[in-house]
Formats: structure tokens, C-alpha cells, sequence
């Protein structure tokens, strides 16, 4: 397997994308993806509103806690194969909103605000890292909404904050229903088994990217196939913690 690992810098293609972009916006002026304000993709008032996450915290899942502790009563109860997981911002208005816009309605463009909104964020969370993979979809369901929104939100974030990333290190070789309104015994047993390593991950502290992590559970099995395949260690990073 050859590793296709990409590095950000400031190239020709880079440039001319940004024009693009700004001339893009002067003809069609962005619009606030959760209150519709023309101006930018996300205004001041609604990023005024952001909860961002605070601690204290399990050390484990990140789960936000009455006491820091280093396992909290839920991961002692499913333990994660993940060193830790952690989160922006919390899985609430104008967040996730701006998440479902993403995911949902088309929005693709919503991935630069809330990767920068994980950019803030990644001074407090920095961990020792060498490579960057998103959470993939399966190819059906990515070929119906167009893209990976893991992808998107991997691709800008690691630009922001200088990380090495590849796009294609996971594959979904299953189709999976969406975890939404799953237990948390059955999001496991939901995605166990369902990825698949494509990139050399031997002795390195790998970090996955998903948009909202509520139990974990997609991140662990993409965690467990990770770790056989050589990883030295797993970490999650989300835009958002559903609490």
C-alpha cells in the first residue's frame, strides 16, 4: 500500500482557489448558516452563541463531567480502544445546525467555519499526532450527498492547525444504518467491523475526525481496525459532543 499522506502549503492551486473564492462571494454574498444572515457563512452573533467545550472533563471520552476524572462511569462501563476523544464544541444550537445544514442539505461550505471553529479549539486539545484520517462513509451513502463531510472538515481543519492528513487512509466496507436513534450497545454493534485500513498506520499516533461524537462508537471500530493494522495509538477529534 502507498501512503498518499498530504501536507498543507501554500501552492499556485491554493491561490487560485482563494480568488475564486473571493469572487465567488462578491457575486454571491454568503449567507450565515444558522440564522440566514447575509455576510458570512457563520456571523458573529450566532459564533457569540457557540457553547464551546469546557472542563472538566473525563480525561477518556471527553465527556463533560460534574469532576475530572480519568474514566468516567460510562467508559468504565464500555471501554474505548481510543486513548481520547475530544470535541469543540457542544452538540447544540447554532452548532448543530450549522452541522446538519452540512451534512443534510448541501451546505458543503459550512466545513470551513466549523473546522476553524475546531482550530480554536485544538490549542487546549493538542495531542502528539502523525497522521489525520476522517471517519469515511460507505461509498453508497457519500455517493448520494456528494461528499464526506468528514472529509471536508479533515481537509480545512488540518490546514488551520498544520497537520499531515489523507483522505483515503479508512474505507466503509459495510453499509451501516445511521447511528441516530441507536442505544449505545447497538451504535457498536452497528459499525463493528465496517472499516478497513488503506494506508500504512504502523507505530503512529493516528487521529480520526468525525462532525458529532455522542457515544463513540463509530470512532471506536474505526479505532479497533486501526490498532490491528499497527497503530501505536487512536484519538478522536469531533466538531461536536452530544450530551
Amino acid at each position: 500500500m502507498t501512503e498518499k499522506t498530504q501536507l498543507p502549503a501554500l501552492t499556485w492551486r491554493s491561490r487560485a482557489r482563494g480568488l475564486a473564492d473571493s469572487l465567488l462571494n462578491f457575486v454571491f454574498p454568503p449567507v450565515c448558516g444558522a440564522c440566514k444572515k447575509a455576510g458570512s457563512l457563520l456571523c458573529e452573533a450566532c459564533r457569540a452563541q457557540i457553547q464551546w467545550v469546557r472542563t472538566p472533563l473525563c480525561n477518556r471520552c471527553g465527556r463533560p463531567v460534574p469532576r475530572a476524572t480519568d474514566c468516567c462511569s460510562t467508559c468504565q462501563e464500555r471501554p474505548l480502544p481510543l486513548n481520547q476523544i475530544r470535541a469543540a464544541v457542544l452538540f447544540a444550537h447554532p452548532a448543530s445546525k450549522l452541522i446538519h445544514n452540512l451534512k443534510y442539505n448541501g451546505a458543503f461550505g459550512l466545513s470551513k467555519p466549523l473546522a476553524q471553529l475546531m482550530a480554536d479549539a485544538w490549542a487546549e486539545w493538542r495531542m502528539s499526532i502523525d497522521l489525520v484520517l476522517p471517519i469515511p462513509l460507505h461509498a453508497e451513502r457519500e455517493r448520494k450527498r456528494g461528499y464526506n463531510q468528514s472529509t471536508l472538515l479533515t481537509r480545512n481543519f488540518c490546514r488551520f492547525v498544520g497537520l499531515p492528513f489523507t483522505e483515503d487512509g479508512l474505507k466503509r466496507t459495510r453499509f451501516t444504518t445511521p447511528q441516530v436513534g441507536l442505544t449505545a450497545v447497538e451504535r457498536l454493534k452497528n459499525v463493528q467491523d465496517a472499516f478497513a485500513t488503506q494506508v500504512d498506520v504502523v507505530g503512529k499516533h493516528i487521529l480520526l475526525i468525525d462532525d458529532v461524537c455522542t457515544t463513540g462508537a463509530t470512532m471506536a471500530a474505526a479505532a479497533t481496525t486501526l490498532l490491528i493494522d499497527g497503530a501505536k495509538s487512536v484519538s478522536g477529534y469531533c466538531v461536536a459532543r452530544a450530551i
